[in-house]
């Protein structure tokens, strides 16, 4: 019988840290704050991975606020 490793990973917290579980989260996390994690958790994947570097992320996110400010000045 094939057992289910809980960190496929190999990521640790720092130490004297314990992480709750996914489940824990989900239920404690309102959807807003759900949201908020996986753009945080993805965004980090993305950098650290090298898909994009950090100055890519802050030009884009700028570029899209300075955007939607724009669009509640017209409005």
């Amino acid at each position: 019988m094939a057992t289910r490793e809980l960190n496929p990973t190999g990521l640790q917290p720092p130490p004297g840290e314990t992480l709750m579980s996914f489940e824990e989260a989900i239920d404690v996390l309102s959807r807003d704050e759900r949201f908020k994690a996986t753009a945080y958790a993805m965004n980090t994947l993305l950098v650290q991975k090298g898909v994009y570097s950090p100055d890519e992320f802050e030009f884009h996110f700028l570029q899209w606020a300075q955007k939607e400010f724009r669009k509640q000045i017209k409005q």
